[in-house]
C-alpha cells in the first residue's frame, strides 16, 4: 500500500497558538503553563510533521522521547504517538512498524522515534545518532538526567536538532526555573499556556474546564498552577515515609493482603493493593480508569484480583457507595465500606513505612504532589487538597480500616 503524506492542510489539526512553533530551530523548546493546554499533543505533532518532511526531502531522524519512568512513557508518550497515527490514518505496518515491547515507531524511510523511560539507563546507552528529544513531564527529572540527554544531542545532521521540554511549572526550586528562565538562553524558545489555547478542548470539553476552574474553590495554588500555569510553590508532601522500589514482591512475600477502592465516574475509580510484611507496607497501584459504570467496575476487578484470593482478601470500598459494596458481595468478592477518617488515617499511615511501586504511574504522581490546604492568609489546615488524590484514598481505606483503628481491648469482669 503506497501511503502518501499530505500536509496542505496541517494548519487546521494545530491549536493556533502553537502552530508558528512548527518553524523554530532553537535548541531548546520550552513549553510550559497549565493542564489542557494541549502543549504535549503538540510537541507529539510538531515530531511526526519533521518525520513527514524529512521522507519527501531524504532526512532521516532519530528522536528520543523520554519520561522518568518506563511505565509512565508507555501511558503517555508512546500511547499519544499510537493516537495520533491511527486519527490521521496512517497506522499501517506499509508506512511504520510499531514494536509494542521496545516501544518504538520505524518509518519507511528509517527515521525512529524511541520512547523510554530514565530508570531504564542500560536501553539509554544503547541508543546513538540521536537527532531530537523530548523531555515530557520535565518536572520529574533532574538536572543531572537533563545534562546527560543534552550531551546525547551532537554530531553533524542536515537538519536542526531539538529538545523539547514540557512541564507544569509547579515550583521555582526545580531546576528548570534557573535553567530556562532564570538565566535565559539565547538559543532557547520558551511558549506559555494554558487550557484557553486550546481550541480543541474548548470546543469538545466544557466538563474538563470546569474541573479545572473549579480548583480555584478548592486551592488557589493549585488553580494558580494548573489553571493559570503560573509558576508556584506546592507545600512539602503529606507523607514523606515511603521509597519507591524497583521489582514489586510476590504475593507470597506478605503476611497479609488487602484492596482499596475509590469510585468514581467522570473522576477516575482507583485500586489499590496494599501488602503487609513485619508491619511494613507494600503498595501498588492496579486500576485508575475513569467513566466506569459499576457493572464495568465490577469487571475489571475481576480480571485484577485472582479469583483464589476473591473469598480470602477484604476489599475496603468508600463507604458512600453502599449498593457498589453489596453488588460486589454478591458477586464473589468480600467487600466492606471503609472508615473514611481523614485526619486520624493520615496520621496513622505516616508513623508506617511505605515501599511504593515504582511501576505504579499515577501513584507516583499523587503521592508527592498530596499537601495540606492553606486558607486566605496562608496558613495551613489540617485538610488535604481535594484534587488528584484518588490513589491516597484507595490505600488510606484499608490501611486505617484494617490495621490502623484501635480496637475494642478484650477485658475481664469480675462478679
Amino acid at each position: 500500500m503506497l501511503i502518501d503524506i499530505d500536509l496542505s492542510n496541517i494548519q487546521e489539526a494545530i491549536n493556533p497558538h502553537f502552530y508558528p512553533l512548527l518553524k523554530d530551530k532553537n535548541r531548546y523548546l520550552v513549553t510550559y503553563g497549565g493542564a489542557g493546554s494541549g502543549k504535549s499533543y503538540f510537541i507529539a505533532q510538531k515530531i511526526l510533521i519533521r518525520i513527514f518532511v524529512g521522507m519527501e526531502t531524504n532526512i532521516q531522524h532519530k528522536v528520543l522521547c523520554l519520561r522518568k519512568t518506563q511505565p509512565a512513557c508507555r501511558k503517555s508518550i508512546f500511547a499519544l504517538f499510537q493516537g495520533l497515527l491511527e486519527d490521521w490514518g496512517l497506522k499501517h505496518d506499509e508506512f511504520v512498524r510499531i514494536n509494542r515491547s521496545d516501544m518504538s515507531f520505524t518509518f519507511r524511510n528509517g527515521s525512529q522515534i524511541l520512547c523510554a523511560g530514565l530508570d531504564d539507563p542500560e536501553k539509554l546507552k544503547s541508543i546513538y545518532g540521536i537527532t531530537g528529544v523530548w523531555l515530557e513531564e520535565a518536572n520529574e527529572i533532574t538536572l543531572e538526567d537533563f545534562r546527560q540527554v543534552n550531551l546525547r544531542l551532537r554530531g553533524q545532521f542536515k537538519s536542526y536538532k531539538q529538545i523539547a521540554v514540557s512541564f507544569n511549572p509547579i515550583s521555582k526550586m526545580l531546576w528548570l526555573y534557573d535553567e530556562f528562565f532564570e538565566h535565559k538562553k539565547k538559543n532557547a524558545t520558551v511558549n506559555h499556556s494554558t487550557y484557553l489555547n486550546n481550541e480543541f478542548l474548548i470546543k469538545n470539553d466544557p466538563e474538563y474546564i470546569a474541573e479545572l476552574e473549579s480548583y480555584k474553590e478548592i486551592d488557589q495554588t493549585y488553580y494558580n498552577i494548573y489553571t493559570l500555569g503560573e509558576w508556584g510553590q506546592l507545600l512539602e508532601g503529606i507523607y514523606s515515609n515511603y521509597e519507591y522500589i524497583d521489582d514489586f514482591p510476590e504475593d507470597k512475600f506478605f503476611h497479609d493482603v488487602t484492596y482499596g477502592l475509590d469510585v468514581g465516574f467522570n473522576a477516575p475509580s482507583a485500586l489499590m493493593f496494599v501488602g503487609e510484611h513485619d508491619e511494613e507496607f507494600y503498595l501498588k497501584e492496579l486500576l485508575y480508569e475513569p467513566k466506569l459504570t459499576h457493572t464495568q467496575l465490577i469487571q475489571e476487578l475481576g480480571s485484577l484480583i485472582p479469583l483464589k484470593y476473591r473469598r480470602e482478601r477484604l476489599i475496603y470500598v468508600d463507604s458512600a457507595e453502599p449498593e457498589l459494596i453489596k453488588e460486589l458481595n454478591q458477586t464473589g468478592f468480600i467487600a466492606k465500606k471503609s472508615d473514611k477518617s481523614v485526619k486520624d488515617g493520615i496520621n496513622y499511615i505516616k508513623r508506617q513505612k511505605l515501599y511504593v511501586d515504582k511501576a505504579s504511574v499515577n501513584l507516583c504522581k499523587e503521592l508527592p504532589a498530596y499537601s495540606y490546604r492553606k486558607d486566605n492568609n496562608g496558613n495551613v489546615l489540617e485538610e488535604p487538597i481535594k484534587i488528584n488524590d484518588h490513589l491516597m484514598d484507595a490505600f488510606r481505606y484499608p490501611m486505617f480500616t484494617h490495621w490502623g483503628k484501635i480496637r475494642p481491648q478484650a477485658s475481664l469482669i469480675f462478679v
